[in-house]
């Protein structure tokens, strides 16, 4: 039987993208889930041009799970010497955690450099990541990102932080580190998260400033939460509202939703909680893997319903 299948065809990027400050740039502000997918960290809070001295880099985030900055810089061409450069001095003015260089092509000496940097820059972890177009027949083209550098350093930091906090800690690292596994047994195609010694995980909501979160709260409670944090405490007051609008549906579809807009503070949430039997230290194996069983279940019913409400909301 004769399949009818599309061609894959490549796409010049300046056909996408005539100016890569004006025009891919705000692209890849507005779609960063695209490139953190790929590289395993959630970027959050980007924005564009954060200036070191004379120079400015493309864009700037946060890393969701632990607010270390991440800065990224573009480039429509092959890689050059001054690029590498000005990375390295964007990195060092702002004081990065990570450092991510998308290009249409990273020459080899540049991936060399970028290893170098990974096995001694002990404070900066950089990605390399070229970026493609592509197209099936005379469809719109789609870009394509393509991990090529990655540092090398995961396993050490988590082994480092393993030894350096204290048992509390210890223990949300190895329940989120457990969480994300069977999570994305459960959901193959959800990007990789590295886990963290904090009590809370989070992951876009496919919003700027919409975050999923686990979260171990107060009185042995567990949380599986919509988390809304612009940074304007008007604007996310306004966001809620306007969701708050669609609660009587929500609710029919989520079950003991916890609407808290929390005048007091900047942000807002909306949450469902879990009493858990005992203190985070002193559970046990079965309960861990009760409570992983109801987080994934829940996360996965929150992943469903929300976004349709997000998207509604005026921009």
């Amino acid at each position: 039987m004769k399949k009818n299948l599309g061609k894959i065809k490549k796409v010049d990027l300046r056909q996408v993208f005539q100016n890569e400050a004006s025009d891919f740039t705000p692209w890849l502000e507005n779609n960063i889930d695209e490139l953190s997918e790929v590289i395993g960290i959630e970027i959050i809070d980007v924005k564009r041009e954060g200036g070191v001295g004379n120079f400015s880099c493309d864009l700037i985030g946060t890393e969701a799970n632990s607010e270390d900055k991440v800065i990224i810089e573009n480039q429509l061409a092959q890689t050059d010497h001054t690029h590498l450069g000005q990375i390295i001095t964007y990195a060092s003015g702002v004081g990065a955690k990570y450092v991510v260089w998308v290009a249409k092509k990273i020459r080899e000496e540049h991936q060399k450099a970028l290893e170098w940097l990974n096995e001694n820059a002990s404070e900066i972890s950089f990605f390399g990541v070229e970026v493609s177009a592509i197209a099936i027949d005379e469809s719109k083209p789609a870009l394509n990102f393509r991990l090529v550098i990655e540092p090398n350093t995961w396993s050490k930091e988590v082994k480092q932080a393993t030894e350096q906090i204290d048992e509390r800690h210890q223990k949300y690292l190895q329940i989120f580190t457990r969480l994300v596994a069977e999570y994305e047994k459960v959901k193959p195609e959800w990007r990789h998260l590295t886990a963290r010694p904090n009590s809370w995980l989070s992951f876009g909501a496919g919003r700027t400033g919409f975050t999923f979160v686990w979260a171990f709260r107060g009185d042995n409670r567990f949380s599986i939460e919509l988390f809304i944090d612009t940074k304007d405490k008007n604007e996310i007051k306004t966001y809620f509202a306007e969701l708050k609008q669609y609660q009587k549906e929500i609710d029919s579809k989520i079950p003991n939703l916890n609407w808290e807009e929390l005048p007091e503070k900047r942000a807002s949430r909306i949450a469902v909680y879990k009493k858990m039997p005992a203190p985070i230290k002193k559970l046990a194996n079965e309960q861990i893997n009760e409570l992983i069983q109801w987080a994934i279940s829940q996360m996965d019913i929150f992943r469903q319903v929300f976004p349709h409400y997000i998207n509604k909301l005026e921009k």
